[in-house]
């Protein structure tokens, strides 16, 4: 896997199904968009064609080919939208990235071994912010949405935090700096939080 060696700097924000994110995600937007940084949001699976064929493709197939339909999607998501914006000096910010393979595709039954192989010629993010919650907060925050997804149907919280944990201390073992934040409750700290660690990040270059 490739160290991003761009003018810009990459973040890759993960977490489970129902822990909050997208919340954090549009604090964090506007946040930084209000000190005047030059940020790109993006998101996987990418709004492309074969992004959006990924996301329905996910919802009814599983296992090594639904792996290597994601990585595909990764590649050309870096190719289109993150390389071009890195080049350009800006802060990308991706809603999912390497992390989630490393937690879905697992619970699919996909060897760790075999989703870092299709992803070797990926770039590592400069920085891994992972979102965590209690599994009670998480399943409540499910139960208040109209339709799930079949990651998100069946009580399985549990196994994503657990894949989440080894995927974390995998990142870590190939040298990603990883940021952890605990979503229980006051976002406006998490929020505050997560755009210090990429404002720090951004002016150490």
């Amino acid at each position: 896997m490739k160290i991003n060696d761009l003018k810009g700097k990459f973040i890759a924000i993960d977490g489970p199904n129902g822990v909050g994110k997208s919340t954090l995600l549009a604090g964090v937007k506007s946040k930084l968009e209000e000190l005047g940084y030059e940020v790109y949001f993006t998101k996987e699976p990418s709004e492309t064609q074969l992004g959006n064929y990924t996301r329905e493709y996910a919802e009814n197939h599983g296992g090594l080919e639904l792996a290597c339909l994601v990585a595909a999607n990764r590649y050309e998501h870096l190719s289109i939208e993150i390389i071009p914006n890195l080049e350009n000096g800006k802060i990308v910010v991706s809603d999912r990235y390497l992390l989630s393979s490393l937690i879905l595709q697992r619970m699919d039954g996909v060897s760790e071994e075999f989703i870092l192989s299709v992803n070797h010629d990926v770039i590592l993010p400069d920085l891994q912010i992972t979102i965590c919650a209690d599994e009670d907060i998480i399943q409540k925050r499910l139960s208040e949405r109209s339709i799930l997804t079949r990651f998100e149907e069946g009580n399985q919280t549990l196994k994503e935090l657990n894949y989440m944990k080894l995927g974390v201390q995998t990142l870590i073992k190939i040298g990603v700096n990883v940021l952890s934040v605990v979503n229980n409750d006051r976002p406006d700290v998490n929020i505050e939080t997560i755009v210090n660690h990429i404002i720090n990040l951004k002016e150490k270059q």
